[in-house]
């Protein structure tokens, strides 16, 4: 069950005193998850080598599900999550950005290794067509192909459009409609590595 996150706006202090300008966490869009969202994965990195959930406890983890054949969406937020990194300044090492594909079948480790050589922080992931969708079971997330017959892609993969930020032990702790700006998106990863 989601249920919406709405606490009373909280301001981030500027660190020290050093005049940075205060970023408003955002509400808007940002739901609490219960405990049915599991976040267990077992999936492959672009290198072929297997990973789970597990392996990154320890820090927080910012999940976005996308594809690599999307024109605009999917393309758009994982700019806005490369550049919430460079918000974070230090703060980004104790951050484990992970990108998961909906479409295994053309997003092989290859195809996600050429796609984020713009960002080698970013953690892309794939999988056989039922690892994928037992990841996606984990966060309670819906994608569906929908055939394309008049194009050359042949197909695309509708899905929700959520950021989930994943607290250090690897429990889901919120969603977040995309749509964020990057010192938005950073303001709620830097309140969860504070915690």
């Amino acid at each position: 069950m989601i249920r919406f996150f709405a606490p009373a706006i909280l301001l981030l202090a500027a660190a020290c005193g050093q005049g940075e300008p205060e970023t408003t966490i955002p509400t808007q869009g940002v739901v609490a998850l219960s405990d049915q969202f599991t976040g267990e994965f077992e999936l492959v990195t672009k290198n072929g080598a297997p990973v789970t959930d597990e392996d990154f406890e320890g820090k927080v983890m910012l999940v976005y599900f996308g594809f690599t054949n999307c024109p605009d969406v999917c393309p758009g937020d994982i700019g806005v999550m490369s550049a919430a990194l460079n918000e974070l300044g230090g703060d980004a090492d104790e951050v484990a950005p992970i990108f998961i594909s909906v479409d295994p079948e053309r997003d092989t480790p290859a195809a996600l290794a050429d796609y984020f050589a713009f960002d080698e922080r970013i953690i892309p992931l794939t999988g056989s067509v039922e690892a994928a969708a037992a990841a996606r079971q984990g966060y309670k997330l819906y994608a569906k192909k929908e055939n394309l017959p008049e194009s050359a892609l042949g197909y695309t993969v509708n899905h929700q459009r959520f950021f989930f930020i994943v607290d250090r032990e690897g429990q889901p702790k919120l969603g977040v409609a995309g749509g964020l700006s990057p010192q938005e998106l950073a303001a709620l990863l830097r309140r969860e590595i504070r915690q």
